[in-house]
C-alpha cells in the first residue's frame, strides 16, 4: 500500500537529476513511490529515469509534451496513489529520513500539512533554514512566519499534504511563482500544520539560472501571486495586515532587485511600478530584513544607477 507519492517534474534536468533520485532512492520510508513526469526533456533526463525505473520498483515514469512545471504536477498528481503528495524538484536533494519524519509527524498529529526546515545550498554553502520547534502551529503563525521570514516558506518543496487537499486546488498552468498561487488556497481547505525541526531537504540556489528565467511574465506573476496572497491572508486573519504590507514591499524589492540583474531598467513599466510601489508606501520599509531594507533606500536615493549595479554585479 502507498502511503506517500513524491512527484518529481523534470526538464532537462540531467546534469544534476540523479543526485536527486539517489536520495529518493536511499530513503528510509518503504511505503512510497516516486513519479517522474518528464515535461518534454531533450537532454539525457529520460535515460537516467528509465535506469533508476529498472533498478527501483517503486519509482515509475511518465513523459508529456512540455507544458511547464506546474502541468508536470497536476499529471504527477493524477498518476500517484499515494494518501500524502510531496513535492521534490529534479535538481535539488533530500535527507534519507525525509519521508518518514514528515509522514510520521502528520500521522502522529493528524496535520494535513507538515513543513521541515532545509539547508540553502549556494555554491556549496549550506545555510540551515529551520522554525525553532517543531509541533503543531497554528494559522496566524504559520502565515505570520511566511510572510516574515523564510524558515517555512511560501513553497512546496519541503512540505507534505494529505491528498484530499488537491481535490479541488490545481497548480495554475502558464505562471511563474505557482507554488504562491498554490499554498494558501491549500492552507485554506486544511484543518491542521505541523512543523518538524529539522533540515531535511537540500534547496540548491543556481543565481544563474533563476536570473536568465526572470522576466516580464515572472515580474507580473510575482507581483500577482503576491496581492493575491495578501488579499486571502486580509480577509481571513485581519491581524497579519502589516506583515502583508511589509511583504509586498518586500516583493516589490526582490521585483526590482530581478528585472535590474536581467538588464531591464528605469523606464521599464514594471520596474517604474514596483519603484513607484515602494516610494508610495515607504512606512513599511520598518521591520524588513537589513537586506531588504538597503535595497529599498537605494532604489529611493539612486534608482537609476541602483539597477546598473545589479546588473554589473551578476556579470562579473
Amino acid at each position: 500500500m502507498v502511503e506517500v507519492s513524491v512527484i518529481v517534474p523534470i526538464y532537462n534536468s540531467g546534469k544534476y537529476l540523479r543526485k536527486c533520485l539517489l536520495s529518493l532512492a536511499g530513503q528510509t520510508f518503504s511505503k512510497m513511490e516516486v513519479i517522474l513526469i518528464d515535461d518534454g526533456s531533450t537532454d539525457l533526463s529520460r535515460y537516467i529515469c528509465e535506469t533508476f525505473c529498472k533498478e527501483f520498483s517503486s519509482f515509475h515514469y511518465y513523459w508529456k509534451e512540455n507544458g511547464g512545471s506546474s502541468d508536470a504536477r497536476n499529471m504527477g498528481i493524477q498518476k500517484s496513489q499515494g494518501k500524502y503528495l510531496s513535492f521534490v524538484d529534479s535538481d535539488d536533494y533530500v535527507d534519507k529520513k525525509f519521508i518518514e519524519k514528515l509522514w510520521k509527524k502528520a500521522t502522529e498529529e493528524a496535520s494535513q500539512l507538515v513543513c521541515c526546515g532545509y539547508y540553502l545550498d549556494r555554491d556549496n554553502k549550506k545555510k540551515k533554514m529551520c522554525y525553532p520547534k517543531s509541533g503543531r502551529i497554528g494559522f496566524v503563525d504559520f502565515w505570520s512566519q511566511v510572510l516574515s521570514g523564510e524558515e517555512i516558506g511560501n513553497f512546496m518543496w519541503n512540505k507534505l499534504f494529505e491528498r484530499q487537499l488537491f481535490d479541488e486546488v490545481q497548480f495554475p498552468i502558464g505562471r511563474k511563482y505557482e507554488d504562491k498561487f498554490t499554498l494558501y488556497q491549500l492552507s485554506d481547505r486544511c484543518k491542521g500544520i505541523s512543523i518538524v525541526a529539522e533540515p531535511l531537504y537540500y534547496y540548491v540556489f543556481r543565481e544563474a539560472s533563476v536570473v536568465n528565467s526572470f522576466g516580464k511574465d515572472s515580474a507580473c506573476d510575482l507581483i500577482d501571486a503576491g496581492e493575491r496572497l495578501c488579499a486571502y491572508i486580509r480577509r481571513r486573519y485581519p491581524e497579519l495586515r502589516v506583515q502583508c504590507e511589509r511583504h509586498m514591499m518586500k516583493e516589490h524589492i526582490i521585483t526590482v532587485n530581478a528585472l535590474s540583474k536581467a538588464g531591464i531598467f528605469r523606464k521599464d513599466t514594471l520596474w517604474d511600478a514596483s519603484r513607484d510601489y515602494i516610494l508610495k508606501n515607504w512606512k513599511w520599509r520598518r521591520g524588513l530584513q537589513r537586506k531588504f531594507l538597503v535595497s529599498a533606500w537605494m532604489i529611493r536615493i539612486i534608482p537609476c544607477l541602483y539597477g546598473r549595479i545589479q546588473y554589473w554585479r551578476i556579470r562579473k
